[in-house]
């Protein structure tokens, strides 16, 4: 894929750098409606670079940045929403989120409570350098949104049937887009094409965000057409794909049952992690706790 490519008719994937390792961009798209409008859809990473990547894709479309209509964001993480503000600001479109994620970043900026270490079982000295990236911004400076998406709404473009669906359990408020007339289906980071995304990564929630996943994806299974991930590359066979990442939690949830009556820290330890689990560094390792303490709660449940 280039910089920007088109990958169905009226809708282009743009390329938005990230820094700091891990995967090299995010993919914004642009939405062309009948009316000479462009929606964005998750303008990508903070910082000016990543607005002028998407400002040029515009721009090469033969529109202006004040054609931009609106700017919709599937959840709150940074390398998706952290353009949101500046694109605002260069083309006076409005910022939307679902609700739910709205909430999530309040809670986010008011500070979320720190990890119960002690009772993950974590030993003493390796409690300081857990509690040190556990208090590090989860997600700074995001835009506030100007309006809120609810589940099932209908996106003002003209021409289209933008669908929002929300899709819980990578983050609390986490929704998709479905072009109903087109076939497409914008996932952001709840279905990639191969990579295993994280549950539970915007803030606490009532749920287990493992039972809300699985639920949505058994959601969007069932849509078919061309799916739009948030990184990586479109792609086909969302059914399988949905099947797949089901499997993967699973199979985890079925290894940590096999270690009952353990501390999160003491079952951990004891599965199979990428990279090994003594080689992990304290962000990864604060992680792998996370994600460990998610699964022995859903088996409770």
């Amino acid at each position: 894929m280039t910089a920007s490519e088109t990958v169905a008719g009226g809708v282009h994937a743009v390329r938005v750098p990230m820094h700091g390792g891990g995967l090299p961009y995010s993919l914004a798209y642009l939405v062309e409606d009948d009316r000479g409008g462009v929606l964005v859809v998750d303008p990508g990473s903070p910082g000016w670079e990543g607005v002028r990547t998407v400002i040029a894709a515009v721009e090469a479309l033969g529109r202006r940045p004040s054609d931009v209509s609106g700017i919709v964001l599937t959840h709150l993480h940074a390398d998706h929403a952290g353009g949101a503000a500046a694109l605002r600001e260069a083309t006076g479109a409005p910022v939307l989120m679902h609700a739910r994620e709205a909430e999530a970043l309040t809670a986010i900026r008011h500070g979320l409570p720190a990890p119960d270490l002690e009772g993950w079982g974590v030993p003493a000295e390796r409690r300081a350098e857990l509690a040190a990236v556990a208090t590090a911004p989860a997600a700074p400076d995001l835009a506030r949104p100007d309006d809120v998406l609810a589940d099932g709404d209908l996106l003002d473009v003209p021409g289209r049937r933008l669908r929002v669906l929300w899709t819980p359990g990578h983050t609390p408020g986490s929704l998709c887009l479905r072009d109903e007339d087109a076939g497409l289906v914008f996932t952001g980071d709840h279905v990639l094409p191969t990579v295993n995304s994280g549950l539970g990564l915007g803030g606490p929630t009532a749920t287990n965000p493992i039972a809300d996943y699985l639920a949505s994806l058994d959601r969007v299974a069932g849509l078919g057409g061309l799916a739009l991930p948030g990184h990586e590359h479109p792609f086909s066979g969302l059914a399988d794909r949905c099947a797949a990442l089901a499997e993967h939690h699973l199979r985890r949830s079925r290894e940590v049952a096999a270690h009952p009556g353990g501390t999160v820290w003491e079952v951990a330890s004891a599965l199979t992690w990428t990279g090994g689990w003594r080689n992990l560094a304290p962000f990864p390792r604060l992680s792998t706790l996370s994600q460990t303490a998610l699964h022995l709660a859903f088996l409770a449940a």
